[in-house]
């Protein structure tokens, strides 16, 4: 799908689902987690709409949905720990950061089709926390309480974890794929190990540097400050690592899906702050 085409789609909803989409009628009745993307093949986007100004309860039923739209849930067995990545880049609300309604929506539909352990967790931009070796300042978890994100990630009985609070020796070193710009591994949260699904759940926005990645710069929150010093000091080939740094293998084998809210879209500027759309 071309990126203007997505935009289009985009307008006028709450929430959307990317899924791998199987070209044979046959390979559709696969099981969802038996369904593998492959260079160049197609993808579903799926959307459930909402009115402009919709209460919380509409949004949180059009993600439940989209979700149920894009997934029979049958990579998810029972008490299977279930990590899901936001965007919290900073404190500011929705949607310079993930919609705290649809994290919310996301644990409760989790634990209802039989999840154990969800656990929500990101590590904000450098403006917020500097993270080294020998010395951290700023706070992911503060951020996001400030957000929003974390008062309802504990009233639907999920677990917060920021992954600068385990310190520098709680990553692990994973290769994109080959031939990638990358000189280095990309240092990956140890917490990735302890869990057997990930949902990702970005917001729709601009990046002043990386402009619409689709989702795909969301990532970044994932990395080391060694691995994002990287990123950004070789800032020619931005566009191709931030999209190489999605096929480490983690990501490749447990992420599951991908649901984003766009009742309210981030259009110019970003991350933090811009003009915000309300379709």
């Amino acid at each position: 799908m071309k990126r203007r085409d997505f935009v289009k789609l985009a307008i006028g909803t709450s929430a959307m689902v990317l899924c791998p989409y199987p070209g044979k009628a046959e390979a559709s009745q696969l099981p969802v987690k038996d369904r593998k993307f492959a260079p160049g093949s197609p993808a579903k986007v799926l959307l459930a709409g909402v009115r402009k100004g919709a209460a919380e309860q509409e949004i949180k039923l059009a993600v439940r949905n989209a979700a149920e739209a894009a997934t029979d849930f049958s990579w998810l067995s029972k008490n299977d720990a279930v990590f899901i990545k936001p965007v919290n880049n900073s404190g500011n609300p929705y949607p310079a950061t993930t919609s705290p309604t649809t994290i919310a929506a996301m644990i409760e539909l989790l634990k209802e089709k039989g999840a154990g352990r969800v656990i929500v967790g990101d590590m904000s931009g450098v403006e917020y926390v500097r993270f080294s070796p020998t010395a951290l300042s700023g706070s992911s978890r503060k951020l996001m309480v400030s957000s929003g994100v974390a008062k309802a990630v504990l009233a639907s009985g999920a677990e917060i974890h920021c992954f600068e609070e385990g310190g520098w020796n709680a990553f692990y070193e994973e290769l994109p794929t080959a031939g990638s710009n990358w000189k280095r591994g990309i240092m990956m949260p140890n917490i990735l190990r302890e869990v057997q699904h990930i949902v990702l759940m970005p917001r729709c926005s601009r990046h002043v540097l990386a402009g619409s990645s689709l989702g795909l710069k969301a990532a970044v929150g994932y990395w080391r400050h060694d691995t994002r010093l990287e990123y950004h000091r070789d800032a020619a080939t931005l566009q191709e690592k931030t999209a190489e740094g999605n096929t480490v293998e983690t990501l490749r084998t447990k992420q599951r899906l991908v649901l984003s809210a766009a009742d309210k879209i981030l259009t110019v500027i970003g991350p933090d702050d811009g003009y915000i759309f309300e379709p």
